[in-house]
């Protein structure tokens, strides 16, 4: 299976832009009603079947690259894409 992995930084964007990106990436839990209830929201990356390798690299199947390449560009984020193939 081809696949991208995909190495950014966020260095030219704000604290908050920061984890408003990180949330749509990667997810979070939601807590509500006084933490009664836990939801766990997905990110992108695992909507796309994809991997987080480490802080700043996923993978994701190459199909897929038209929907994350221009969210990171358009939130100034320095990227590397490395295709690879998959057995």
């Amino acid at each position: 299976m081809k696949s991208i992995i995909v190495s950014y930084t966020l260095e030219e964007a704000k604290p908050r832009q920061k984890i408003i990106i990180h949330r749509l990436l990667y997810g979070y839990n939601d807590l509500s009603n006084n933490m009664a209830y836990t939801y766990k929201r997905k990110g992108l990356i695992e909507l796309l079947s994809g991997t987080k390798l480490n802080r700043g690299v996923f993978i994701i199947p190459a199909k897929h690259k038209n929907k994350i390449i221009p969210f990171l560009k358009k939130n100034k984020a320095k990227m590397q894409i490395i295709p690879v193939n998959l057995a």
